[in-house]
């Protein structure tokens, strides 16, 4: 399926996501993108303009970094024993 359809989809469905509740939303549509090999920088380009969507790239990339750092720290752990 294409980001484009993806992203007009996500257009269309998004005014009947109540406001507390678009956040959520986004960080599971990114998850999912993400989970089925799209590159963030596709995601950006198609959904271009969403807050919600910038948001949720913005909070998976900090838990990307996160979890490199956790396993870089692991692998240095390794090493001592």
């Amino acid at each position: 399926m294409s980001l484009t359809l993806i992203s007009e989809a996500w257009e269309a469905l998004r005014q009947h996501i109540q406001l507390a509740d678009k956040s959520d939303a986004a960080d599971s549509l990114v998850n999912l993108l993400i989970d089925h090999g799209y590159d963030v920088d596709e995601i950006k380009e198609n959904f271009r303009g969403d807050k919600d969507i910038a948001n949720a790239l913005v909070y998976f990339s900090e838990q990307e970094e996160y979890e490199e750092d956790w396993e870089d720290e692991e692998t240095s752990d390794d090493d001592e024993w």
